[in-house]
């Protein structure tokens, strides 16, 4: 992504609604694949891009590397496609969009903490599991009966 910033700052005698960018180009710096940019670009995430006269590829703007970082950070956040759709639609600072995308992003927030949780939940148990079998390893029968009823109530609460 740090690309797409020099790439934004560099100064050239074409101005920035000049110079185009490839679909490879787009995929380096976004790292979204070329299919990928091609189907957001399908599905409507993505305004038609325009295509070059002589070669008819897609030739992509600063303006539409933009709206792709944009898209490439929501998906490196896990957010699904209509959620991505959802807040790029809502353009603007208008009080009701504001608070659109706060709410949206706040419930996804909440959302990922609690998959943070059943991962931490997944992890102690996982730990728990690795630790009774060095117990057995060890031939500490106790600490492998501990861990081992310790295991049991961990499991369950996975189910």
């Amino acid at each position: 992504m740090n690309e797409a910033r020099a790439l934004r700052g560099r100064h050239t005698e074409e101005s920035a609604t000049d110079r185009v960018l490839s679909v490879q180009e787009v995929s380096r710096i976004t790292g979204l694949s070329g299919w990928t940019l091609r189907y957001y670009e399908k599905i409507g995430l993505i305004d038609p891009i325009a295509r070059d006269a002589s070669s008819g590829h897609r030739a992509y703007t600063r303006t539409d590397l933009a709206r792709i970082e944009s898209l490439a950070h929501l998906r490196a956040a896990g957010l699904a496609i209509e959620e991505m759709r959802a807040l790029m639609a809502a353009r603007g600072h208008a009080p009701e969009t504001v608070a659109m995308k706060i709410g949206m992003l706040a419930a996804h927030g909440e959302a990922l903490e609690e998959e943070m949780r059943r991962l931490a939940a997944r992890k102690h148990y996982i730990d728990n599991r690795v630790g009774y079998w060095r117990a057995v390893q060890a031939g500490d029968d106790a600490e492998a009966e501990r861990l081992e009823a310790q295991g049991q109530l961990l499991g369950e609460q996975l189910s």
